[in-house]
């Protein structure tokens, strides 16, 4: 059994949503190169197997996955995101498809399947799916905010149904906050969505109030607050709530655009702080879920800083 699975897939970096979109491939290239840097015997790079369409409707309706399938571009760009408003925080950008996109999202959302198999298989400890595009503001209904398909939502559920795991906790730290893993679980208290994030700052949700059936918890932060005060509130409120969960399972959905170098956010986190809240969430999964643990890829566009995050993030997972 390796202990650190990495799974990736050249059509990942292949998606392409436009010339000078954030979300761009440079992202991935970059994440792979310094995780690459990390000699360790314990660390196995896997190519990600196509996903389905049954893993994909754990998540989705079927009306919305076809939607996007039809809509995959033979050449040029194709939006696929049906908002009324377009926000000024990403600079007029939309979910973007390019004739490479559909490949890309088989393989997402097969890495994300694959990671919980090689987890409840015992072929690896944990698993980090370098993958993109994003998925945690993709709705049951429709595309978001550079996501498609909810890749944490559908591992949650994928081991539900797989291997019969009754709570699962995803856990989101990206600058945004995770609507879309709030919308698909905001009716299933079987899977407890905790998110951390700065508000004000699009989407403009997740606020306190917002608690779903007791299953939702949301930690807004404001712009430019200190690294301890970040982390004040990720220990006492965060923390805590999963510890109450008691999970069998947890998926992290790994956005690094808190950096203080991210142009999204207004956040002062620092590299090493990925490694920190990745070990934090670590001794919770030692403590309630057998230690079972994986992450998603989520956001992240000043490339040098979610490189070096990432890597970080990737590290706290090794040592496990």
């Amino acid at each position: 059994m390796s202990k650190l699975a990495i799974i990736h897939h050249s059509a990942c970096i292949a998606h392409d949503p436009g010339p000078n979109h954030s979300e761009r491939s440079e992202r991935l290239v970059a994440i792979e190169k310094a995780l690459k840097e990390i000699a360790n015997q314990n660390i196995q790079w896997i190519e990600a197997p196509r996903g389905n369409k049954e893993q994909i409707l754990l998540a989705h309706t079927p009306e919305y996955m076809d939607f996007i399938f039809q809509n995959v571009p033979t050449q040029g760009y194709k939006a696929v995101e049906i908002n009324e408003v377009v926000s000024n925080d990403d600079g007029g950008e939309v979910t973007t498809l390019s004739p490479a996109s559909g490949e890309a999202l088989w393989r997402s959302v097969g890495a994300s399947c694959h990671a919980v198999d090689l987890i409840f298989k015992n072929q690896a400890k944990t698993a980090f799916a370098a993958t993109r595009p994003p998925g945690h503001h993709a709705l049951t209904h429709k595309s978001m905010g550079f996501c498609v398909f909810a890749n944490a939502a559908i591992a949650a559920r994928y081991a539900q149904q797989q291997y019969k795991i009754k709570k699962v906790a995803i856990v989101d730290f990206d600058v945004h906050h995770a609507n879309g893993t709030q919308q698909i679980f905001e009716k299933d208290n079987s899977v407890l969505v905790a998110s951390i994030h700065q508000l004000p700052l699009w989407p403009e949700s997740g606020y306190e109030h917002e608690t779903g059936v007791g299953n939702i918890i949301n930690v807004p932060v404001k712009p430019d607050i200190s690294r301890d005060a970040w982390m004040q509130s990720w220990q006492t409120k965060i923390l805590p709530a999963i510890d109450k969960f008691a999970p069998e399972f947890i998926v992290i959905s790994a956005g690094f655009d808190a950096h203080k170098d991210d142009p999204k956010g207004s956040q002062n986190l620092e590299t090493q702080d990925y490694y920190t809240v990745t070990k934090d969430l670590i001794s919770l999964a030692q403590k309630h879920a057998k230690g079972r643990i994986m992450s998603v890829l989520e956001g992240g566009y000043d490339i040098a800083a979610s490189a070096a995050s990432a890597k970080a993030h990737v590290q706290a997972l090794l040592d496990s």
